[in-house]
């Protein structure tokens, strides 16, 4: 990033919601060496310190935006052409697409304004500027893809940076997470002998378990360090599916929302308490051996103790242990990747000091010597296999139309992660809480309309819930978008509301054509209530 010139931060926040340490930093670093900063986000968050500017967009329209930015490059004779054939397949489809050759609908700046929010000009000027400002990084966050065809927009930047030529180039962007270890991948364990008779999609896990063809009957859930009805989509359905179960045991250190519903709460030992392998995130080039610091409390014991437990009983034991400790199994991972474990043990972390390597630069070297692991070794930008999940070939803007039962909740809701904690761990940390306490963002003209002042209670409400909570009217958030962190734990009330602020409360049972979470496709209305 130092070696950038423009840096757009689309959807992404380093400054919250981290992947690698010092990210900001180095955003930073390079502004003062004369990069540009621009934030395409929904809300000015944190990271809205690193940015020279601002671009508010409406939740789900980046493929309009990115597609619009394209169209300026085409007219304007500001694609790298030689990129493109050398190092992409597919694009022509992508270019009658967005001249409108494809469907009669030029996708022009003003086409994209009506949809994104965003001023013609800025559209355009962003273009400009990405296409001539070299080199460029244009940094894609993971929010935009948690919409219904969020798929669509982590195509289009792609497919942006080629066109403009920024990728495998330095300064051109930033590589995806995964760091490799030793001779080969950190080891695993093997796989037991038996499939299952079915396996149930991640997001839309109890909306399946609901359909009144559902097969085979399910009369026992075994959960297992995940607080499950919070983290899923449409959370009230989740509670109700898991309660509705003959038997269901919870293995957690904490007495989450959905250990509450449990008949029988396995009580796990926390991570002070436990030996673990702990490998750091993105290319940090960490390995931490997380060494037990405290004897378990009271009678929590290890997962691994517990599963083994649970195997002997069955007539597993053998075969799930092989006759190894959970000390002895770390010990053998190691030894399966081949690192040296002797300054893992004697220091508690490893680091592996690869020499600076810029993503993908052995591909724009030698395409033909170094191909990607696409069908055609090139970017597809044209993709039958996105077209096989039921996307459309290219990465093309697709309206998202309301059920007829969300037609009545006028506003967007977005929720994002929170600085203050992972997912939905440490919410009950105090400490925490008090930084900044958890509310949903309203815009001033949006909270005027409804008579919200910031700071007053407040229900918002959807098609599948209501939650309550306080106000924070702030002009950091566009009109027409509530903003809701997610990972509050839920907790409803003898009226069935949702006192805790749980945003999955909120959110449907949904998920995009390729299997992700759309929790970002919801649609909501707040109102006032009594303190």
């Amino acid at each position: 990033l130092l070696d950038s010139r423009l840096i757009i931060l689309w959807g992404m926040n380093p400054a919250e919601t981290i992947m690698g340490p010092n990210t900001p930093y180095w955003i930073a670093e390079a502004r003062d060496r004369g990069a540009r900063v621009v934030l395409i986000d929904p809300r000015y968050t944190d990271s809205g310190v690193l940015a020279d500017q601002w671009i508010p967009i409406r939740p789900g329209t980046d493929a309009a935006l990115a597609a619009a930015m394209a169209h300026v490059l085409e007219r304007e004779g500001l694609v790298d052409r030689s990129f493109l054939a050398r190092y992409t397949a597919g694009y022509d489809a992508y270019r009658d697409y967005v001249l409108g050759t494809s469907d009669g609908v030029p996708k022009t700046p003003a086409w994209a304004a009506a949809i994104t929010g965003i001023p013609e000009e800025t559209i355009a000027g962003l273009a400009r500027e990405y296409a001539t400002v070299k080199p460029a990084a244009l940094l894609p966050g993971w929010a935009p893809q948690r919409g219904l065809y969020g798929e669509q927009a982590p195509r289009a930047c792609i497919t942006l940076a080629c066109m403009t030529g920024n990728l495998g180039l330095r300064g051109g962007g930033e590589a995806s997470v995964g760091t490799r270890w030793g001779t080969g991948p950190l080891g695993t364990l093997p796989p037991g002998p038996h499939t299952p008779a079915r396996l149930l999609p991640k997001w839309t896990w109890a909306a399946e378990m609901s359909t009144p063809t559902f097969s085979p009957a399910v009369h026992l859930a075994y959960v297992v360090g995940t607080n499950l009805i919070n983290r899923s989509p449409n959370t009230d359905l989740n509670a109700r599916v898991l309660a509705g179960l003959d038997h269901v045991v919870v293995q957690d250190p904490f007495l989450t929302p959905t250990a509450r519903l449990a008949d029988v709460v396995l009580p796990v030992c926390t991570d002070l308490e436990r030996s673990d392998l702990v490998g750091a995130w993105g290319h940090d080039g960490y390995l931490f051996h997380s060494q037990q610091a405290l004897p378990p409390a009271a009678e929590t014991r290890t997962d691994y103790w517990i599963f083994a437990q649970l195997a002997e009983r069955l007539g597993w034991g053998d075969a799930y242990t092989q006759g190894r400790t959970e000390g002895e199994w770390l010990e053998a991972l190691l030894a399966e990747s081949g690192l040296d474990a002797e300054p893992l043990h004697r220091d508690g972390i490893l680091r592996e000091r690869h020499a600076p390597r810029v993503a993908l630069a052995e591909f724009r070297a030698d395409p033909e010597g170094h191909p990607l692991r696409t069908p055609s070794g090139r970017v597809e930008i044209r993709s039958a296999q996105a077209e096989a999940c039921g996307l459309p070939a290219v990465p093309a803007y697709v309206p998202v139309e309301r059920e007829p039962r969300e037609r009545d909740y006028p506003l967007a809701l977005i929720t994002p992660h929170s600085k203050q904690r992972s997912h939905s761990c440490l919410h009950t940390n105090p400490w925490l809480r008090a930084i900044e306490p958890h509310a949903a963002w309203l815009n001033p003209a949006d909270a005027r309309e409804r008579g919200i002042a910031d700071g007053d209670r407040i229900e918002v409400s959807s098609a599948d819930g209501v939650v309550r909570l306080s106000a924070r009217v702030t002009n950091r958030i566009m009109p027409g978008v509530v903003c809701i962190y997610q990972g509050a734990w839920y907790r409803p009330g003898e009226d069935g509301v949702d006192d805790g602020g749980c945003a999955n409360v909120l959110t449907p049972s949904r998920q995009t054509p390729s299997g992700g979470p759309s929790t970002h496709t919801a649609w909501v209305e707040a109102r006032r209530v009594a303190p």
